[in-house]
C-alpha cells in the first residue's frame, strides 16, 4: 500500500501543494488531473524521490520498487534493442512485443538510441519503463508523442498490467478506461474520487455545487450575525447577547467558496454558406510519403484523419493549405470555401511577436480588443505581453486558436488541437468543434474528441491507402498452444540451436497473433476487420504447423 499523509510543498512562499492526503492498495490504478501548473508534477517529481517536500509523511514506496519515465532521458548501449534490454532482467521477446507496440519497426531495432527524434526518445523511455514492469509504474503525460495504435496498445497494457499504475494525463479516453480512481488538484488542494473520466466529472460537479450552496448558505448565516453584531454592540440591553454572537462568529470554521468551474467558451462563430463539395484531393503524391491519396469533403462533415506516426498526415494537411506543393495530383477547394488553418508546430504565430502584436498585425486590432479576444482563452497580461516564443505549449495554442476565430472560416483543417492543453481546455474546444456548423478536417490522436466530434474518420495507412473507420468489433480465437519450456524427450537429440530458432518464431508469431486480435477488437471497418479475420486464421494455422513441427523435432 501506498500512503501519502498531509504533504505540503512550497516553492519559496509560493503554496504548491497543501495537506495532500490519498492512499492506493497494491495493483490500483491512479488517474492525476489538474490544470496546467496546478502541481502536478511537483508531486510526481515528490513520489520518485527527486524534489523533497516540507511536511507530512509518504509510506509504502521505495525508489527500488518505481518505474518512472524520464523526460530528459540518456542512453548508453549501442542499439535500440540493446537500450531496453538493459533496463534490468527483460526477456527479448517481451523486449520486442512492447516495442513493436509503441510503433517501432524491425529495422529501428538495430538504430542507435542516440539517433531518434525527442519524441521517440520519450517512447524508448516509455519502453525502459514498461519492460521492467516495476510495483509502481510512474507515468507523466505517457501519452504525448504516441499515435492512436501505440496509444492503444498502453490502454491495454496499462488495464493488464499487475503493479500499481500512477499516471498524470490530460487524455480522457486513457481515464475513462485504465484508472479507478483520479486525484484532482486544484489550488493547491487534492481530492480523490472513485471510478473514471465520467464518474470523476459527475462528482466534481456535485461536490461543487454542495459546496457551493453550503458556502452560501454560511455566508446569509455570518452576515445576518454581523449585522446584529453591528446594530446591538453599544446598546447596554443587548450587548451581552452581541458579544455572544461575535465570538460564535470568531470561532466559526470559515468555509472555504469553491473555485469557479466556468472556464473560458470558444465561439467559433456562424460559418458562411459554402459549396457542397468543400475539398476534393484527386491521386496526390508527395515524395515517398504520400502515394496517390484521394478523398472528398463535403460542407458540414466534421473528418478525422488518423494513422501511425510519419506516415504523412501533417504533410498532407500542409499540401492541402498550400504550405507545400504536392508531385503529382490535384487539390480543389470548393466555392466560397475560407480555410482557417491550425498547424501543430504554431508555424503559423511569429515567435518576436506578442500576441497582442501578432493580432494587431495579422488582423489591425487595437490593443483593447486583442486583450479582450485573447482573454476569451484565458490569455491575460503576464501570457499576452510576452514574446510568442517564450510562452508553453498550451499557451501557444490558444493564441492560435484566437487567430482562428477571427479568420472566420467556414472549413477548420486542425492539427493536433488538444496538443499540450489541460482538461478544461480540451473540454472548451470539444464543445466549440460539436457547436460548430461548418466543415473539419482533424488530424488527431485525442480518441475522446474523435468520438465526440467526428462524423467520419479516414486512416492514413502504410500503403498510403484510405479507410473509411466505422465502429465494430471481432471474436478472437486463439490456436491451441503449449508450453515453450516443456520437457523434452532425452530418447533422441535434439539439434538445439534449430530448435531455439523454432521456438523464438512461435512466440514471435504469438506475439503477431496478439496485435492481430488487438487490431481486430479496434477496427470498425468492414473491409478492414475481414482482411484482419483473413490474416488471423492464417497466423493461427502458421503457429498450429511451428507446434507440430516442434513436436516432430522431439519425437
Amino acid at each position: 500500500m501506498i500512503q501519502l499523509d498531509k504533504v505540503t510543498k512550497f516553492y519559496g512562499e509560493r503554496l504548491i501543494l497543501s495537506d495532500v492526503t490519498f492512499k492506493l492498495v497494491d495493483g490500483e490504478k491512479l488517474g492525476i488531473v489538474g490544470k496546467n501548473g496546478a502541481g502536478k508534477s511537483t508531486l510526481v517529481k515528490i513520489l520518485i524521490g527527486a524534489e523533497p517536500f516540507d511536511s507530512g509523511t509518504i509510506g509504502g514506496l521505495r525508489s527500488e520498487d518505481i518505474g518512472f519515465v524520464e523526460q530528459t532521458p540518456n542512453f548508453f548501449a549501442s542499439t535500440l534493442l540493446d537500450e531496453i534490454l538493459s533496463a534490468g532482467e527483460v526477456e527479448e521477446f517481451q523486449a520486442r512485443k512492447i516495442l513493436f507496440g509503441l510503433g517501432f519497426t524491425e529495422v529501428e531495432f538495430g538504430k542507435s538510441p542516440l539517433n531518434f527524434s525527442g519524441g521517440e526518445s520519450a517512447k524508448i523511455s516509455l519502453a525502459k519503463a514498461l519492460v521492467t514492469e516495476p510495483r509502481v509504474l510512474i507515468l507523466d503525460e505517457p501519452t504525448n508523442h504516441l499515435d492512436i495504435y501505440s496509444i492503444a496498445f498502453l490502454e491495454d497494457f496499462v488495464r493488464n498490467y499487475r503493479g500499481t499504475v500512477i499516471a498524470v494525463t490530460h487524455d480522457r479516453h486513457f481515464l475513462q478506461t485504465c484508472v479507478e480512481k483520479i486525484l484532482d488538484i486544484e489550488d493547491a488542494h487534492a481530492t480523490l474520487y472513485p471510478g473514471n473520466y465520467e464518474k470523476f466529472s459527475q462528482l466534481k460537479a456535485e461536490r461543487h455545487a454542495a459546496q457551493l450552496k453550503a458556502y452560501e448558505k454560511q455566508q446569509v448565516e455570518i452576515a445576518k450575525l454581523e449585522d446584529f453584531v453591528r446594530r446591538n454592540k453599544v446598546r447596554a440591553s443587548t450587548a451581552k447577547r452581541a458579544h455572544s454572537r461575535q465570538i460564535a462568529l470568531d470561532r466559526m470554521e470559515r468555509i472555504q467558496k469553491p473555485p469557479s468551474t466556468v472556464s473560458a467558451s470558444i465561439n467559433l462563430g456562424d460559418a458562411a454558406e459554402s459549396a457542397n463539395r468543400v475539398l476534393i484531393v484527386d491521386n496526390v503524391s508527395f515524395k515517398t510519403v504520400i502515394k496517390n491519396f484521394s478523398a472528398e469533403i463535403r460542407r458540414g462533415e466534421k473528418v478525422g484523419l488518423i494513422g501511425r506516426n510519419g506516415v504523412g498526415k501533417s504533410t498532407l494537411l500542409k499540401i492541402i493549405v498550400g504550405e507545400l506543393k504536392a508531385d503529382s495530383g490535384e487539390i480543389r477547394i470548393g466555392n466560397r470555401v475560407k480555410v482557417g488553418y491550425l498547424s501543430q508546430g504554431h508555424e503559423e504565430l511569429d515567435g518576436n511577436l506578442t500576441p497582442l502584436e501578432e493580432l494587431n498585425y495579422k488582423f489591425g486590432l487595437s490593443d483593447e480588443r486583442a486583450r479582450s479576444e485573447l482573454a476569451r482563452l484565458n490569455l491575460f497580461a503576464n501570457v499576452v505581453e510576452k514574446p510568442i516564443a517564450d510562452l508553453s505549449g498550451g499557451e501557444k495554442t490558444r493564441v492560435a486558436l484566437t487567430k482562428l476565430i477571427l479568420t472566420g472560416a467556414n472549413f477548420l483543417i486542425l492539427d493536433e488541437p488538444t496538443n499540450h492543453l489541460d482538461l478544461p481546455a480540451r473540454e472548451a474546444i470539444e464543445a466549440a468543434l460539436n457547436d460548430f456548423d461548418g466543415t473539419i478536417l482533424i488530424v488527431t490522436h485525442d480518441r475522446w474528441l474523435l468520438d465526440k466530434v467526428t462524423t467520419r474518420t479516414i486512416e492514413f495507412a502504410e500503403a498510403l491507402r484510405t479507410r473509411e473507420v466505422k465502429k465494430s468489433s471481432a471474436p478472437s480465437t486463439k490456436p491451441k498452444t503449449q508450453p515453450l519450456n516443456a520437457q523434452r524427450p532425452k530418447s533422441k537429440v535434439v539439434d538445439a540451436q534449430a530448435l531455439d530458432k523454432l521456438e523464438a518464431q512461435i512466440k514471435m508469431s504469438e506475439m503477431e497473433l496478439k496485435m492481430l486480435e488487438h487490431e481486430i477488437n479496434g477496427a470498425v471497418d468492414p473491409q478492414k476487420l475481414s482482411e484482419l479475420a483473413a490474416a488471423h486464421v492464417d497466423k493461427v494455422a502458421e503457429i498450429d504447423e511451428l507446434y507440430t513441427r516442434w513436436e516432430a523435432m522431439q519425437c
